[in-house]
């Protein structure tokens, strides 16, 4: 079985998105210092605290810029966080016969879905740290699910 695919349109759409929500949240921020001053200063938390909010989730909610590659002799996935500071390309590559176990976990509606990727490396057996799937296709996700019970079981 041969999966391969990315989601560059749907990681630029997310990503967009997530941009333009953390612009959305700062504004009336700006507004209450620069314009309105408000008094009450619950308001001011409440904006801060959503704009903490958004940005952790944009964080760590899993939206990552997915390339896969898999065939019967090879699991190749390449990914970067879609968080604009601190991103960094990594790449895991593993042959099927070192794989121990593949899951594609599910999360919260569109936060938290993952790759764990389980397999021997050195004789010791490793877990891949977790690729975020929020932002890749359902259709993706059914493909790679399919491809994961296939090697297992194998």
């Amino acid at each position: 079985m041969t999966v391969k695919f990315d989601n560059k349109e749907k990681a630029r759409k997310v990503s967009t998105f997530l941009r333009i929500l953390v612009m959305l949240t700062i504004v009336p921020i700006a507004v209450n210092y620069l314009w309105i001053e408000t008094n009450d200063k619950m308001v001011e938390m409440i904006l801060w605290l959503f704009l903490i909010v958004v940005v952790v989730l944009y964080y760590i909610g899993g939206f990552c810029y997915v390339e896969v590659e898999c065939n019967a002799s090879k699991l190749d996935v390449k990914y970067y966080n879609l968080f604009p500071f601190w991103r960094e390309y990594k790449r895991i590559i593993i042959p099927v016969e070192r794989i121990k176990y593949v899951k594609v976990k599910n999360g919260l509606g569109i936060l938290g879905s993952g790759l764990l990727i389980c397999g021997r490396i050195k004789g010791r057996i490793a877990v891949f740290p977790r690729v975020g799937l929020s932002a890749v296709g359902k259709a993706h996700i059914e493909e790679l699910r399919k491809y994961a019970t296939a090697i297992t079981k194998a």
